[in-house]
């Protein structure tokens, strides 16, 4: 091997020529690779278990095992089974290329050896093989990120969560028995610890449910959109008995997609209207479906104080807001988690709007279920 080239690789040949051994060799060896000799399928199997090689040349016509028996063999052991095979073929011999690629053989070099089409095989199957590698490497560390992320949800939810609830009830108590023996500074003190602990505590309950919309495990069923949307308004309307809103529900507006999860993406929404149009004389919130381009396309619009279109290119990055918190109370979490749901639903979601005129949110799923009561 020329010193001065660095190593490229494991190379395992197999053939029962020495010629042809010897020739790959040279001709290997001198481009900077590593390479193992063997001259026949057994050999070839013991030296790929005891130390794995990152390619393997193997004949196809060999006594006792040929070539597609070892690569069988080689597809079948787990230690082995990710090893790129070329499978090598002389001109004048039967070579079945459907079966090749059939027992897990990725190319095939024919005899007589070109120089430079050995070289280009090779490097193809290493660069994919090192492609590929890298793409294990980093589902790994994601995986290992997920679980970080699961593991820190988990002590979100019940860890911090139960801490929080405490110093909330506690200053809920604080407030009902001991305010009148407060002065207003002391009160005011407490006003606002109160105000901040529930803040605090509705960003955790969004930040898991933006966790929850990416990992949960989906299952897609046929929904009434319709009665959900009535599920939510009659909570909405429980929570804000003040705020007098005429709400507009199409009837009978079916989808098919996760339930939990679709209800989150309209809670989110509608609840967003809800709480834009508070400040309005006559609010009116409405849901209905649309066809566009022959595609269904559901729809949840106001007539609140709506926005700047131009303003809202990160809209639905978390903790982006178009609002401040003196206006409108909120976490800017709600619409990005939306966006997730609709992207695992494989949809898309977007908006019209304009200042002091109202918004509408559309979305599209990727099925559709028929029309039929559930």
């Amino acid at each position: 091997m020329n010193p001065l080239n660095a190593h490229k690789g494991d190379i395992l040949i197999v053939d029962d020529i020495p010629e042809n051994l010897q020739l790959l060799f040279t001709m290997l060896t001198e481009q900077g690779y590593e390479v193992r000799r063997v001259l026949n399928g057994k050999q070839a199997l013991n030296a790929a278990k005891i130390e794995p090689p990152d390619i393997i040349l193997l004949d196809i016509k060999m006594p006792d095992l040929d070539g597609y028996q070892v690569c069988e063999k080689l597809k079948s052991t787990e230690t082995t089974r990710d090893i790129p095979v070329i499978f090598l073929s002389a001109l004048n011999d039967a070579f079945d290329k459907v079966k090749a690629f059939e027992v897990g053989g990725v190319d095939y070099i024919t005899k007589p050896f070109q120089l430079q089409e050995v070289i280009i095989r090779v490097e193809n199957q290493l660069k994919l093989l090192k492609m590929q590698q890298q793409i294990k490497q980093k589902n790994d560390e994601l995986m290992l990120l997920n679980q970080d992320l699961k593991a820190f949800s988990y002590r979100i939810s019940h860890d911090l969560c139960n801490h929080l609830n405490i110093i909330n009830n506690s200053t809920y108590l604080l407030i009902e028995k001991y305010a009148k023996k407060l002065d207003e500074k002391a009160k005011s003190y407490l006003n606002l610890l109160e105000e901040e602990g529930l803040r605090m505590q509705q960003i955790i309950e969004d930040l898991l449910r933006l966790s929850q919309s990416q990992y949960i495990q989906m299952t897609f069923d046929p929904i009434n959109l319709s009665v959900i949307v009535e599920e939510i308004i009659t909570h909405l309307e429980t929570d804000y008995r003040h705020q007098k809103t005429e709400f507009i529900i199409a009837p009978e507006v079916y989808a098919t997609g996760d339930r939990g999860l679709i209800k989150i993406a309209l809670e989110n929404l509608l609840g967003n209207a809800y709480k834009y149009t508070a400040k309005t004389e006559k609010p009116i919130i409405e849901f209905g479906q649309l066809e566009i381009n022959h595609q269904n396309v559901y729809f949840v619009k106001d007539n609140g104080v709506g926005f700047d279109p131009e303003q809202a290119k990160e809209l639905f990055i978390p903790f982006h807001r178009l609002h401040t918190n003196q206006e409108f109370a909120g976490t800017g979490i709600g619409l990005a988690t939306v966006q997730r749901i609709i992207q695992r639903h494989e949809g898309k979601i977007w908006y019209e709007a304009a200042v002091n005129q109202g918004a509408t949110f559309y979305f599209t799923l990727k099925k559709i279920s028929p029309l039929k009561s559930l």
